[in-house]
């Protein structure tokens, strides 16, 4: 195996491990709640309508529902990082620019998934007691890289993409990757990375046994000259592998190849 190759891919891998280390990275996350119309109190009191770590205040505010926005109002003399200008609302997840809501070790964060509002809760002082022992891999194999034909989408499309939650989102679909692999010709659909970059959320005949059930996710360069380059030594597991309170996508119909793919990461059940 080409020594450059081996040394990216696992400067790759120990960055994907590390991002889980970091403060508000998907092992810190203590809570998911989705919020109703009205007020709704938020602490660690007993008493409160959404419950927060021990170590939290006991009485943080109380978030506000109103015709599709979220609007938080804070405790008297309780000191919050990222409150936006009195009377405005909380910018989603799906903002460009979402509010943050910080007080010691926990970031609040409203999330918008379909029609409904949650309230996704960050407890960095996790980080220290869980653990974590660090992703697990299949050994490099170069050959689990393919080049595949890439079709680009026949204008401005959309695919329906479903998460664990059961809600479906529209995602803009940039094209199919069509490839050879264990003597079938098979292919992925792509939806929209950063950089231009292609995001395949695939299964495959591992998923279950040996890597996450629900399937994994691939990111490849941009297509170039009708082109583009499938490494499977890149898969990797969705946040929902790490944490019970991620909204994660799954496969889209289609996606699922029908033999194993025994690259990438795998999983660990008893997690």
């Amino acid at each position: 195996m080409d020594a450059v190759y081996l040394d990216r891919l696992l400067n790759w891998r120990r960055q994907k491990d590390d991002d889980l280390r970091r403060r508000d990275s998907w092992l810190a996350l203590a809570g998911l709640h989705w919020l109703a119309e009205g007020r709704q109190s938020v602490g660690a009191a007993a008493t409160a309508d959404i419950r927060l770590p021990l170590s939290s205040p006991d009485r943080l505010g109380d978030f506000e529902v109103r015709r599709g926005q979220v609007f938080f109002h804070p405790a008297p003399s309780l000191h919050l990082g990222g409150l936006p200008p009195q009377g405005e609302a909380l910018r989603a997840d799906t903002a460009d620019d979402p509010t943050f809501l910080r007080v010691g070790d926990l970031t609040l964060v409203v999330i918008e998934r379909g029609l409904r509002l949650g309230l996704r809760i960050w407890d960095n002082g996790r980080l220290t007691t869980i653990g974590f022992s660090g992703r697990t891999w299949y050994a490099p194999d170069e050959a689990w890289i393919v080049e595949a034909s890439f079709e680009p989408a026949d204008g401005p499309a959309t695919i329906p993409v479903p998460n664990v939650t059961g809600d479906f989102a529209d995602e803009v679909l940039l094209g199919t990757a069509h490839f050879n692999m264990r003597d079938q010709a098979v292919s992925l659909q792509a939806v929209p990375s950063d950089g231009g970059r292609l995001w395949f959320l695939f299964g495959d005949a591992t998923n279950g046994p040996m890597t996450y059930p629900s399937g994994r996710f691939l990111v490849a360069e941009p297509p170039r000259n009708g082109a583009a380059v499938l490494d499977f030594n890149r898969a990797y597991n969705p946040p929902c592998a790490f944490t019970p309170f991620a909204t994660c996508p799954l496969p889209p119909s289609g996606n699922s190849l029908p033999f194993p793919i025994e690259a990438g990461e795998r999983y660990r059940h008893e997690r």
